[in-house]
């Protein structure tokens, strides 16, 4: 939980106290529960084939 929460805070730019970080709805995996190598992932890259970067105080974590 203490590298989950420091992930939000880097990503979010923000301080964040325990309980909110444990009372966050945030999915990190898909609900699915009948997952297959065949899924597409739940970040797809960019036209390029980059990615969008976090950015600190910009990207939703809470």
């Amino acid at each position: 939980m203490t590298a989950i929460m420091g992930r939000m805070a880097t990503y979010s730019g923000e301080r964040l106290k325990w309980e909110e970080a444990l009372a966050s709805t945030q999915r990190l995996v898909p609900e699915s529960k009948n997952l297959s190598w065949d899924d597409n992932p739940p970040v797809m890259p960019l036209a390029d084939g980059s990615y969008t970067i976090p950015t600190p105080g910009k990207t939703k974590v809470l």
